[in-house]
């Protein structure tokens, strides 16, 4: 990515040392940063923004709102918002993810259900897509 230009901000939950050490050893800006908190950054200012699991926000859909407005603030017009593999616990923790994002006016350039088998032979689902931002006069 230096090459290129291109600076990684990444959030940890986790505020250990060594953690944070690792993330930085490979290049990458590692901010420690709770769920509760807005994003440090300026308006605008993303052109791609990646969750995973994180984004699960303890299963409060008020704060998964929260974090999606921060997500949202900080991404550009056009910009594309990269969501990899958020565990669908249930169908409506789903619905109201994809009620949400739609509220917000995003384009689903990729939208991937699937199954994974955990450790105890269980079957969970998973959603991974890539949303575009729109362009808001």
């Amino acid at each position: 990515m230096a090459e290129r230009n291109v600076t990684v901000v990444t959030i940890t939950l986790n505020m250990d040392a060594p953690f944070s050490d690792f993330i930085a050893a490979r290049g990458l800006f590692p901010l420690y940063l709770s769920l509760d908190h807005r994003f440090p950054f300026y308006d605008n200012v993303f052109d791609l923004v990646r969750a995973s699991s994180g984004l699960d926000a303890g299963g409060r859909p008020e704060k998964l709102e929260f974090l999606m407005f921060d997500i949202d603030r900080t991404l550009r017009a056009g910009g594309l918002f990269w969501l990899d593999n958020y565990y669908c616990v249930s169908d409506e923790k789903k619905r109201v993810l994809t009620r949400l994002i739609e509220r917000f006016g995003y384009k689903k350039l990729k939208w991937v259900v699937g199954e994974k088998v955990n450790g105890s032979g269980k079957s969970e689902v998973y959603l991974s897509a890539v949303l575009q931002k729109p362009v808001r006069v």
